[in-house]
């Protein structure tokens, strides 16, 4: 079954009746120190996702193969009976440098805006979107840093977020829902922060949700079996002195 979004089409694996995101969280996969992609296949556990979200905005490679098709897909999963995680497995490839990502919005706001409208159409009130940000010192600790957009409870300093972190919950918030964000601070030297994993699962599971170690360590072990070649992409495709991780 097919509904049609405007811009986002959501393909359904089961009654869509069934499908109640009255609270959901969103993460991209591929954010540098893996620690949302871990997270979510963690609290997704054995859960198969019941909704596949497909846009003409999103950035999807043309090649591919078949039948062990890269699925060009974002998915939506419900991990409870009101609770859906939304993984965001593709991102438009984003420069670094200032007023270099001129067709950004052109494709993020058409598409973020419609997910979220078929969201609130399925009776969603509240968007969470969970990421990552760098330490400014490699002494601090991890910790967790909410900013609630709802209840205007902010975090002890701003939070530096690429796309489509930020326009997630920004829109959200314009649109109705309790919007916010949460972001675990990492160590950039470490290629995942085991610290800050850590403490990103103690938050899911003080959440009340579920968590799946099995899971958890099988897609650690899968990181870090790609750990070798992401790092020599890492230096053979940026040009600074010091190699800036891809998003």
């Amino acid at each position: 079954m097919i509904e049609q979004h405007g811009t986002a089409d959501f393909y359904f694996a089961t009654d869509a009746a069934l499908f109640r995101p009255k609270h959901v969280f969103v993460f991209v996969e591929g954010e540098y120190g893996f620690i949302p992609l871990i997270v979510s296949k963690s609290i997704e556990g054995k859960e198969k996702p019941m909704v596949e979200v497909i846009s003409e905005h999103q950035c999807i490679d043309a090649f591919n193969q078949m039948p062990k098709l890269l699925n060009p897909s974002w998915t939506m999963t419900q991990i409870d009976k009101c609770t859906v995680v939304v993984s965001i497995t593709n991102w438009w490839p984003l420069n670094v440098d200032l007023h270099s990502n001129p067709e950004m919005w052109s494709h993020a706001y058409p598409m973020i805006r419609d997910i979220i409208l078929g969201l609130k159409a399925h009776g969603c009130e509240a968007l969470t979107f969970f990421t990552c940000m760098n330490n400014q010192e490699a002494t601090d600790n991890p910790e967790i840093m909410v900013y609630d957009m709802h209840n205007d409870i902010r975090p002890r300093e701003d939070l530096i977020l690429t796309p489509p972190a930020w326009i997630f919950p920004f829109l959200a918030d314009r649109m109705g829902l309790r919007a916010s964000v949460v972001a675990v601070t990492q160590d950039e030297g470490h290629f995942v922060d085991e610290r800050a994993l850590s403490l990103s699962r103690d938050f899911f599971v003080a959440l009340g949700h579920e968590y799946d170690e099995e899971k958890a360590q099988a897609t650690l072990s899968t990181v870090k079996d790609m750990e070798e070649n992401l790092n020599m992409q890492r230096f053979m495709v940026d040009d600074d002195d010091e190699g800036g991780w891809l998003a």
